[in-house]
């Protein structure tokens, strides 16, 4: 029901009905004196003081109604009448303040309704705003995605475009490499052949001193196209774990050592490192036996340094002096061809693996290869041993 145009129209309204409607039931009281019958109106104006404002509007209401009923029977003078009326109206009167008490819960009951419900028609309202304007972010942010996905998908497939012409040009210029190491090799080769029957023919001449540097370089040439094909394969396969003690033994199988002793401490020590790791201590230890002098020992080890772990390659030859310890590892520098320590340092850093030479000049080189956390492992996990700090 909608009465009034403000909530204090709408009181004053209630109000007025309340005072018409006692005084008529007043009225009917004095004139028709039905008791109970007359009474139980009195209930309709109690209900009403549900929609005032005031908190104990219920009671105030029932202290005006049992005045009005004290004043109906004084006026009607039904308790000089019949002596029975004013018990009658204290019950009713007993009973107008148990309705009070109950309408006055239900009024209670009421607010808070009415005051749940304001409050949750303002989160439901709060909730449509805030559920539009999600909405609305969430089309911006679609838009803005599907945006950003037709870039990258163009993105991708220009790179992929790229990276297709650059796989067919690397293929190609990989052939020819190998064409032109294949056809170089070949007349180096010949060369080779020619000199050596050349230097049987000159015997013991003049002649054979400019065979043998003739010599000298073509085998300089076979070094450097042995370079460029190791070289083209650095990175080329992706890392995998290496068994250092294995890789080490094969590699000086294939060398001639003679007498000299190659001590090994590297079991169960495993590396994750670049498919070309055997061509590094092959260098090594080619390296102790071409420059090493009277080399009789060379030997491999292990020791960890905080969360590191480093490699340690030494020999008991004349060692490296100082003032070449900084530029070993720098391409072309050395007696021979300059590749070998260049080509190590470059198969090394290809996992982050970092090598220096730490011996003292005239007892022996000591190179130390530091590998990061992560990238070895002591004890290969397959086989039941307990693994050491290793990448998972």
């Amino acid at each position: 029901m909608d009465i009034g145009k403000t909530p204090q129209e709408k009181e004053r309204l209630i109000l007025l009905s309340i005072l018409c409607l006692c005084v008529g039931i007043v009225s009917a009281d004095i004139l028709i004196p039905l008791g109970f019958v007359i009474w139980i109106l009195y209930l309709v104006p109690l209900l009403m003081s549900v929609w005032l404002r005031h908190r104990y509007a219920p009671f105030i209401i029932a202290w005006l109604l049992t005045l009005t009923i004290l004043l109906g029977s004084l006026i009607s003078g039904s308790a000089r009448a019949n002596p029975s009326d004013l018990p009658d109206r204290a019950v009713f009167i007993l009973m107008l303040a148990i309705v009070s008490l109950l309408v006055w819960e239900i009024k209670t009951g009421y607010t808070s309704l009415e005051a749940e419900v304001a409050e949750r028609r303002t989160a439901q309202e709060h909730l449509e705003v805030l559920a539009r304007s999600l909405e609305e972010r969430v089309t911006l942010r679609t838009r803005e995605l599907s945006e950003v996905n037709e870039v990258l998908n163009r993105d991708i497939a220009e790179r992929r475009r790229v990276e297709a012409a650059l796989a067919m040009a690397n293929q190609k210029l990989t052939l020819l490499s190998q064409i032109t190491r294949h056809d170089i090799s070949n007349r180096v080769f010949a060369l080779l052949v020619e000199l050596d029957a050349l230097k049987d023919i000159a015997g013991d001449g003049p002649v054979t001193r400019h065979l043998e540097i003739l010599e000298k370089t073509s085998l300089a040439i076979q070094d450097q196209i042995a370079f460029t094909r190791d070289y083209q394969e650095i990175g080329s396969q992706i890392p995998v774990w290496h068994p250092v003690a294995a890789i080490i033994r094969e590699a000086a199988r294939h060398l001639d050592h003679g007498t000299t002793e190659i001590s090994v401490d590297l079991d169960r020590l495993e590396i994750f490192a670049d498919p070309m790791i055997g061509k590094v201590f092959y260098n090594l230890i080619q390296n102790a036996l071409r420059h090493g002098g009277t080399v009789t020992r060379i030997a491999f080890s292990y020791h960890l340094s905080d969360a590191a772990l480093v490699i340690v390659c030494e020999d008991n030859g004349v060692g490296i002096p100082a003032d070449e310890k900084q530029h070993i590892f720098t391409k072309g520098f050395g007696r021979d061809s300059g590749l070998g320590l260049f080509l190590i340092r470059e198969i090394l850093s290809i996992t982050g693996i970092s090598i220096k030479e730490t011996g003292t000049g005239g007892t022996g080189a000591r190179f130390e290869m530091t590998v990061p956390p992560g990238d070895y492992r002591i004890g290969n996990p397959a086989s039941g041993i307990p693994p050491g700090n290793g990448r998972a």
